[in-house]
């Protein structure tokens, strides 16, 4: 069985329209929490990796190319691989879901046979393996940072991190090189943890 390791950044997007604006001010829904909201941000970067594989990502201002770059990797790996598990953190609540429907927006359709699984009580037989949930032991337990997960692993995490909420910031000063190496230190150190903690659940 193949795994593909898998995180997103995203980023706000930009509200011109008088009434929505005034209806989040209202709401009191902030950048960062619309940042987490694919009805008010997009994605900016998709980082994939095949465990032991070299990292691919797919980045930049063009979400809908983002996407067909992401949805072809996606067919041309599972016609590879018909059995194969996607590996996240939060990616039932966050990844999937988002991708799924930033896709629907951009008028992409998820390519036939490809029915990535959101339900978290079907994860130990589906093709999607949440780190978040399982540590949390689907919910009993505090939903675990990642960062903290690996440390308590004994994993090195690199001491100069940039946080998901940081990146708005270098989206709007075109900090390309940062947003990329965020989304490469989260892919790399969530396929250490992986790799030492759960893989031995499917061997």
């Amino acid at each position: 069985m193949k795994f593909i390791v898998l995180d997103i950044e995203t980023a706000p997007l930009k509200i011109e329209h008088e009434e929505i604006r005034e209806y989040l001010m209202d709401k009191k829904i902030s950048k960062e929490i619309r940042s987490l909201d694919p009805n008010y941000s997009k994605i900016i970067t998709i980082g994939v990796k095949i465990l032991n594989e070299p990292i691919k990502i797919f980045y930049g201002d063009d979400e809908k190319q983002i996407l067909n770059e992401f949805w072809s990797f996606v067919i041309d790996f599972t016609n590879k691989n018909p059995f194969y598990r996607i590996v996240t953190h939060n990616g039932y609540k966050f990844d999937i879901p988002f991708i799924t429907l930033r896709s629907c927006v951009n008028n992409i359709s998820i390519p036939k046979g490809i029915d990535i699984n959101t339900n978290q009580w079907a994860m130990n037989k589906s093709n999607h393996f949440d780190t978040m949930i399982f540590f949390s032991h689907y919910g009993t337990f505090i939903n675990p940072n990642l960062d903290v997960l690996c440390k308590l692993a004994g994993i090195e995490v690199p001491k100069e991190r940039v946080f998901g909420a940081d990146v708005e910031k270098l989206y709007k000063n075109g900090d390309w090189e940062k947003i990329i190496g965020h989304c490469k230190q989260d892919v790399e150190i969530l396929e250490k943890l992986f790799e030492k903690l759960c893989l031995k659940l499917f061997q």
